[in-house]
This record gives C-alpha cells, sequence and structure tokens, in this order.
C-alpha cells in the first residue's frame, strides 16, 4: 500500500488594498511612507517565521522563504501607490477588477495613470481576475464586488480613508466596514490627517476604540503571529481509570496537527464495518453515497484534493469508533449471557441433568468467558480511547466539510469568512482551549496559499460556476440527506420494534417462570424461563444503547430539516439568470449563506457527538 500523507500548507500570505483615489498633494509622501511600513513589517515578520524551526515543521516554505501577494484593483491613487510600493518589497500582485482592462482604463483620466496600470498588468501577468461588472445604474455595486473582494481574499486589509461616511456603495468605507464585520482585519491609514495608522480587529474598533491599545505595529505583529504559528501542544487529560490505561507510556502534551501530518492512511478492516453493516441490516438499505464529482480546473482541483484525504480519513475513524461501540454493546450482552448461564448451571446440575464436577466445569467456563468479555470491553474502549478515533472522525470531517465549501466559493472569488470558522477555536490568553483549533489553523493556512480565481467571469464560465455550486455543494448534500433521513428513521423504527418485541418476550418468560415455579413444578423450565428473563433485558439495553449512541431519530430530524434549506437555495441559485451583470456576486451570495448554513449544522452535529465519547459502562 502506498504511503499517503496530507501536504503540509505553503507559508503564505496576503495583503489587500482599499483606499482613497484622491489624496491631498500634502499627503501623498505620508501615505506612501505609511503603506510601505505596513508592507515591510509584514515581509519582515514573514522572512523571520520562515526562519523559525517550529513554523518550518508546519509549512512548506517556496525556496526557503514566505510567498507574498497583494491584491489591487489598481485604481487610481491609493491603489496604484500600494501596488507599486507592494512590488517593489516582493509581493506578488493580484489585480482583480470590476471590468475588462480596456474597459476599466476609461476610468483613468491621465495618459500617466493608464501607462501605470499597463505597468501594473504586465507585473502582475496571468494573475488577474475580471468580474462580470457594468456600467450604469450598476457601476457602484460593480466597484463595491470588487472591492469586498479583495476584503475576503486578503489576510490583512490595508485602507486609505479619511474616517467619513462613504458617498454609496463600492467607496473605501463601504469595503472597510465589511473587512471588519466579516473578520478581516485593518489597518487604517489616515487620507487626510498626518496621525498614525489604527488596527482595526473588528467593527467595534471603528466606533468604539479599546481606551488602551496596543500601537498598530504590535497589534499587527500579534495577529500574524495568531495566523501564521501552529496550535500549541495540549495536555492529556486523565479523568477516570479507563483514561490513564489508554495514555499509559503516551507524552503527557501532544500536537493534533502534527499527529495529522505523520498520519498515514489506514486501511478498512472487517470488524470496523460491524457498525454500517447493522444499520443498513436494520434499515433493510444497502445503497451508498456517491463519491463527489473531481473538478479539473484551479482553484476548486486544489480545494477538492484537499478535500479527500480527510473525509476519507473522517469515515475510517467514524467506521471504527461507531463499531466499536456496537462491539461493546454485544461482548456487554455476551457477558451477561455468559455471567446467567454460569448461574443456571449451577443451579441446575447438583439436582438434575450434570454431576457435580461437570456442572462445576462449565459453570467454570461460563464465569471465565464472562470475565474474557468484560476484560474485552475495557480493552476495546482503551485502545480506541489511545488512538482518539472519536475525536479524529470529528475533526476530520470538519476539515473536509470546510474545503468542500471552499471548492464551490473559490472559483468566482468568495471565500467562507473568518467569522464562520472561529467557533472552531476556543482559546482563553491565547491558548487553545479545544483540541479542534488545529482544524481552524490549518484550513487558514491552506486558503493563504491557495490560488486565486483567474480570467474573467463570463455568461458560459458563470454557468459551469452554478453548475458546481449546485452539484457539489446543494445536490449532493440532498443526496445525502435523503439517505441519511431515510436509513436513520428505518433503522431507529426497527431497533424500536425489535425493544417492544423482547419486552414482550421478558414478560413472556417471567410468567412462565412464575407458571412453572408454583403451579406446575418443572424446575428445569422455571430456571430456564429465569435465564430468559435475566438475559433478555441485556439484549434489550444493548438495543437502546445502540439508538441512543447514534442518535437516529435527531439524525432524521436534522436530515428533514437541511433538506428544506437545501431546497429553497437549489430553487433560489436555478432561478438566477447567470447572463445579467453581477450575477456572481447573487450566486456567491446564495451559496455563501448555504454553506454557512452547512456548517452551523456542522457544528451543532459535532458538539453532539464529541460527548459521545467510547465508555466500558
Amino acid at each position: 500500500m502506498s504511503i499517503v500523507r496530507y501536504p503540509r500548507p505553503i507559508l503564505a500570505m496576503r495583503v489587500g488594498i482599499t483606499g482613497a483615489r484622491d489624496i491631498e498633494p500634502a499627503h501623498i509622501g505620508r501615505v506612501e511612507r505609511q503603506i510601505g511600513e505596513v508592507l515591510a513589517l509584514v515581509r519582515d515578520e514573514m522572512a523571520a517565521f520562515a526562519a523559525n524551526s517550529v513554523v518550518g515543521r508546519a509549512y512548506v516554505k517556496a525556496d526557503g522563504k514566505a510567498v507574498l501577494r497583494f491584491l489591487s484593483p489598481l485604481a487610481v491613487g491609493s491603489d496604484q501607490i500600494a501596488a507599486k510600493a507592494a512590488f517593489d518589497l516582493g509581493y506578488h500582485l493580484y489585480i482583480p477588477m470590476p471590468f475588462e482592462p480596456d474597459e476599466y482604463a476609461c476610468d483613468f483620466a491621465s495618459e500617466a495613470d493608464r501607462t501605470t496600470l499597463r505597468e501594473l498588468l504586465r507585473a502582475a501577468g496571468e494573475d488577474r481576475f475580471v468580474l462580470d461588472g457594468a456600467r450604469g445604474d450598476l457601476e457602484s455595486r460593480s466597484y463595491e464586488a470588487v472591492g469586498r473582494l479583495v476584503a475576503r481574499l486578503s489576510d490583512i486589509l490595508i485602507a486609505v480613508w479619511d474616517g467619513k461616511p462613504g458617498k454609496g456603495p463600492g467607496g473605501t468605507s463601504d469595503t472597510l466596514h465589511f473587512a471588519a464585520a466579516t473578520g478581516t482585519p485593518v489597518v487604517w491609514i489616515h487620507a487626510s490627517e498626518d496621525v498614525v495608522p489604527r488596527f482595526i480587529a473588528e467593527s467595534l474598533d471603528l466606533t468604539h476604540p479599546k481606551p488602551v491599545a496596543l500601537d498598530w505595529a504590535s497589534s499587527l505583529r500579534d495577529h500574524l503571529d495568531r495566523l501564521v504559528m501552529p496550535p500549541s501542544h495540549l495536555r492529556r487529560h486523565h479523568h477516570d481509570f479507563v483514561g490513564r490505561l489508554a495514555d499509559l507510556f503516551k507524552r503527557d502534551l501532544f500536537s493534533p496537527h502534527e499527529d495529522h501530518f505523520a498520519e498515514v492512511e489506514r486501511p478498512s478492516r472487517w470488524p470496523w464495518r460491524a457498525y454500517s453493516a447493522l444499520i443498513r441490516r436494520m434499515a433493510g438499505d444497502s445503497s451508498t453515497f456517491p463519491p463527489l464529482r473531481c473538478p479539473v480546473e484551479e482553484p476548486a482541483r486544489h480545494w477538492h484534493d484537499r478535500y479527500v484525504l480527510p473525509d476519507g480519513r473522517s469515515s475510517e475513524y467514524a467506521a471504527r469508533y461507531r463499531s466499536s461501540y456496537v462491539w461493546v454493546f454485544l461482548f456487554a450482552t455476551l457477558s451477561l449471557v455468559a455471567g446467567a448461564t454460569a448461574l443456571v448451571v449451577s443451579l441446575l446440575g447438583p439436582a438434575h441433568y450434570l454431576s457435580d464436577p461437570l456442572a462445576h466445569a462449565i459453570a467454570t467456563v461460563f464465569a471465565t468467558a464472562e470475565f474474557a468479555f468484560l476484560s474485552l470491553i475495557l480493552a476495546l474502549v482503551a485502545y480506541v480511547r489511545r488512538h482518539d478515533w472519536h475525536e479524529r472522525s470529528i475533526e476530520y470531517r470538519l476539515l473536509a466539510e470546510l474545503c468542500r465549501k471552499q471548492q464551490v466559493l473559490a472559483p468566482i472569488g468568495w471565500e467562507l469568512p473568518f467569522t464562520a470558522v472561529e467557533d472552531l477555536i476556543g482559546e482563553e490568553d491565547g491558548a487553545p482551549l479545544d483540541r479542534a483549533a488545529w482544524v481552524a489553523w490549518l484550513f487558514a493556512a491552506e486558503r493563504r496559499a491557495a490560488p486565486f480565481p483567474h480570467g474573467a467571469l463570463t455568461p458560459t464560465s458563470k454557468d459551469v460556476a452554478r453548475q458546481a455550486v449546485l452539484d457539489d455543494l446543494i445536490l449532493s448534500q440532498i443526496d445525502y440527506h435523503v439517505m441519511r433521513h431515510r436509513v436513520s428513521e428505518a433503522a431507529g423504527q426497527r431497533l424500536e420494534q425489535l425493544g417492544i418485541y423482547i419486552f414482550f418476550a421478558i414478560m413472556v418468560a417471567v410468567v412462565a417462570k412464575l407458571v412453572f415455579s408454583h403451579w406446575i413444578e418443572l424446575p428445569p423450565i422455571a430456571i430456564l424461563s429465569g435465564w430468559l428473563a435475566t438475559v433478555l433485558p441485556g439484549v434489550s439495553a444493548a438495543f437502546v444503547g445502540i439508538r441512543s449512541y447514534t442518535e437516529l431519530q435527531l439524525l432524521a430530524e436534522q436530515s428533514k430539516h437541511m433538506l428544506s434549506a437545501l431546497h429553497r437555495a437549489r430553487t433560489h441559485i436555478e432561478r438566477l439568470d447567470m447572463a445579467r451583470p453581477l450575477a456572481s456576486q447573487e450566486l456567491g451570495a446564495e451559496a455563501a449563506a448555504t454553506a454557512a448554513l452547512m456548517l452551523q449544522d456542522l457544528e451543532g452535529w459535532a458538539r453532539l457527538f464529541r460527548l459521545k465519547g467510547a465508555e466500558v459502562g
């Protein structure tokens, strides 16, 4: 079997610009200097990270250094000033534009500005992306779209702003407030006052600045450190004897992201297919979910490649963990059967059919079997906990779903906002509380290094993008939830029916025990009835336990709710006229809203099943 490992992300950072076009001559020099200071600080900090041994183990470096990318629409004024400064400092330019270059050049009044535009476009090469904007009534919205694209695709946004409310959509104020609201930090350089820059981490910093705040440079360094540095090692917590047994001889500190990079593919073996076989048998349904379509072009292909491995690992670990508790319930039932049988043999033997030595030997065998089954439960639970199957199945599912949603958003210049994944991280004084913090860190690192969309958004390419959203985000999830609802509901009902049948069987056994003990004296039958009355509740408890662990009814209800939302999203997206200008923004908004809803559902699922770890009792 070939060794397949998840690739480390490329060390990269993205900086964008939004800013005033008309800067007073007296302030141009200061604005240029402050923009240069911000860009130089980011460059120097990333160079220091590239030389850091901890960072070196977590990232891949291009030619021994970090990749720096700068996003600028190249509008007159701040955009061009910042783009030239970034290019001179070694940043790769990426140029999103609201219109085709020839049409866009009409915005530039002087030949000098048009010459600068052409020079910077040549410097960027093929790294440009033309939106489906239009003049006339849609001109302001076209500038708004390109400004928000820069804010979405940037890890840091430089804003050259005069502090005044915008005159409409598409201005610097609009872009700055959008960035702050969606989690992109902003370095605000004042366009008309000689003041030091301000670091804006959230919208509240604009209206209610902190009374004592770090200077912009320290705040920016702290932000870069939080972005780039991998999560700290975590300490194992031993809450019970089984946990201490599971972690015996293991190091007290561990790193989930390092384990992730070192992990190799695990073969699927028959004991870990028990859960799937049981549920499908209970549901009477053997259908399988088809694999996600593999896109051909970037950037969708990049995200699909990042999706496949964690998706497979999540499925495998989930199968192992779920099958383990099926085996636990089976072993618990068998231990009860063995214990009850040992008791019955000891009662039947001397009085009826078995000699004392034979009865003693058989009882000893079953008592030993009872102990063996209990020991298997202890060993299996300790093994599951030792290898973190439960936690890893959830973490890999979170990572896979983040990548899958980004796969359909990236081709139209959209991203999941920082606020959509921040709930995956729990921090206290900068230290992660949740071991799943590595998922958010890795996804953010992948996003910083992922390829940008290129070319132009034409009616044809927008139709392709819409179909990808429908196929890979909407329809695939409709198929999944239809199957999950059907299987969960059918399996839950079957397990419930079996529990009812066993309950009546227990009643029959109890009645038989009473009858053959007190009215019709047949002690062997009375003892056998007592054995059944003892064993059958254990079998019933196993079915109840499996239903409780799997939460089949809840899963069926979740799928029913998601199907309703997905069908609404499908209707909205199919109604879009992709030939219209800015239809890509409507598509992006619908896709992002659907992705956010799916993430909320995923988060709820993860919070529920995090509490259902393997237990011995």
